[in-house]
């Protein structure tokens, strides 16, 4: 217990020693963005609370500065790394972790629970490492849960709120590389502690040997209940067929870990932010003629098995374009797409247009039927437009309207049909 009291006084000491100043400034934050929509779906609510957890964040700024230390002196080096190691270890872990657990818990199983007339009830545990310092670690008290039933039986619909969870986390790395992009690389150490909580979520488990086996899963195994799930909707019911479903689950994972920003998340982490002090650092983005230009991997799970990406990010002033492919790779059902998404076109008045075009081949979603193992191919397309309006300095109104045909895509609506959200954005 003592040193548990000395490594939070550290952790209070880390939060007041100044950051070390950058050679080069990084450009202002990116707006705040808050919306809703009536159903509380997963890229409104994925928008807004990585919005709130980077307002948390600010703390840092908040907190006056008492120390000051010459870190060309080795034992105030010294002292200097630890007492950032304690606040990242006491504080902006602990947002990180929590952040991204009620994004997965609220936006992601919830989002999907919600689609289907669910209402969530969430239950949150403390993070680590205060979970494990005072209830010892144990399990049932340190995972949180959030309520919504998914063994309806329905298997299309059990599979979209068991994979919802990660889907939100993915879906918030994607905003993430979007916004890094837009700022030519620049990144706060926060945002990276955001970018390695939501991208390595369950990570352990998909390396779990067990995975391959029909044991009993934990009632909070997301990825083990997904690969039983798997098995009953496509009818491959064996313990060889269960292994080369898991088999080709862990291959494809590999995908998300081949990912450049989640690498110089560890890098930008342990050295920019835990060794030098600095609270913003700069991603390698190329660039040609003031154009930036960021081919990142990403990594999903459908309800027809894991899929890749391949998104190519363009950003030139504050406007984004990502054109991006998917595929899919469990041999259980072809499915593929791609599309775009434009963000920042600035019009006169104040005025700035997105828009997004997806186009997909996958099997048939029919999320209330039982026991339908094969089905047709059919295509599918979603098409919107987003908005922000500035209405006076630091304040605008935002929102996105779209329509999409019955089918799957990432972050929204399994259902044809109109959906959107309206909101406000703060500038910092």
């Amino acid at each position: 217990m003592r040193a548990s009291r000395l490594l939070l006084v550290c952790a209070t000491l880390g939060s007041v020693i100044p950051a070390r100043a950058q050679s080069t400034e990084p450009p202002r934050r990116d707006d705040y963005v808050f919306v809703f929509d009536p159903q509380l779906g997963m890229e409104g609510g994925v928008r807004s609370f990585e919005s709130l957890m980077r307002v948390v964040y600010r703390y840092e700024e908040a907190l006056p500065v008492v120390v000051n230390l010459d870190e060309g002196a080795l034992s105030e080096k010294l002292l200097g790394i630890l007492g950032r190691a304690a606040k990242l270890t006491f504080i902006d872990w602990p947002i990180a972790s929590l952040g991204s657990t009620a994004i997965h818990e609220l936006f992601g199983h919830g989002a999907r629970g919600r689609e289907f007339g669910i209402e969530p009830a969430p239950s949150f545990a403390l993070p680590f490492p205060y979970c494990d310092l005072l209830t010892r670690g144990d399990a049932a008290t340190c995972t949180a849960f959030s309520g919504v039933d998914e063994t309806s039986g329905l298997r299309d619909r059990d599979l979209l709120v068991t994979l919802g969870g990660l889907e939100s986390n993915y879906l918030t790395a994607w905003w993430l590389n979007a916004r890094i992009t837009r700022a030519g690389g620049w990144v706060r150490h926060s945002d990276l502690l955001t970018y390695g909580a939501s991208k390595l979520v369950y990570a352990d488990t998909f390396f779990d040997p067990d995975l391959k086996s029909a044991r009993a899963h934990d009632p909070w195994d997301d990825v083990g209940d997904y690969v039983t799930l798997l098995q009953d909707r496509f009818n491959r019911v064996s313990a060889r067929e269960r292994a080369t479903i898991a088999r080709r689950l862990q291959t494809a994972y590999l995908w998300n870990l081949a990912d450049p920003t989640l690498v110089y998340a560890v890098y930008g982490t342990l050295v920019e932010s835990l060794y030098h002090g600095r609270r913003s650092s700069r991603l390698f983005v190329p660039s040609v003629g003031g154009t930036h230009f960021y081919p990142v991997p990403r990594f999903n799970l459908s309800p027809f098995g894991a899929e890749h990406y391949l998104d190519v990010f363009v950003s030139r002033g504050g406007a984004l374009l990502d054109v991006y492919a998917r595929i899919g790779s469990s041999g259980l059902a072809s499915y593929t797409g791609g599309g775009a998404r434009w963000l920042g076109l600035s019009l006169p008045n104040g005025l700035d247009l997105g828009g997004e075009l997806d186009v997909w081949k996958q099997p048939e979603s029919l999320p209330d039927e039982r026991a339908v193992y094969t089905r047709r191919d059919v295509y599918g397309c979603n098409a919107g437009v987003f908005s922000q309006l500035a209405v006076v300095d630091g304040l605008g109104l935002t929102g996105k309207l779209a329509y999409k045909t019955s089918g799957y895509l990432m972050g929204q609506p399994i259902h044809a049909g109109p959906y959107g959200y309206v909101g406000v954005t703060l500038r910092p």
